[in-house]
């Protein structure tokens, strides 16, 4: 869960990101006397955001111009991602940690 300290703690700031708040709005909700009773690895939006830059990205898209014999009115164009780059994000992702079962 890393940067966050527990899983409640990383769906607490995944909610909070999500919600499309300003940074006014989420140092409002997190200096609320009711949040502040909540185990919380972060207290400022600074630092929520802080903590969300540290998590792995998510794979990139690429693509590629695929060549053709005929003519075309417009190139087709190949979207993908890298395989191994789609696996590690999985592999890294909290909500499957405890979803995935290893036998060598």
């Amino acid at each position: 869960f890393y940067p966050f300290a527990n899983l409640d703690d990383w769906r607490g700031a995944n909610f909070l990101l999500t919600l499309g708040l300003s940074m006014r709005a989420l140092n409002k909700f997190l200096s609320l006397k009711a949040t502040k009773n909540m185990p919380l690895s972060f207290w400022t939006a600074k630092d929520l955001h802080t903590c969300a830059e540290l998590l792995p990205s998510c794979p990139r898209w690429k693509f590629q111009i695929i060549p053709t014999t005929h003519s075309m009115k417009e190139p087709i164009q190949l979207y993908f991602c890298d395989a191994l780059d789609c696996v590690e994000a999985l592999f890294n992702h909290p909500f499957f940690e405890d979803k995935m079962d290893f036998t060598p």
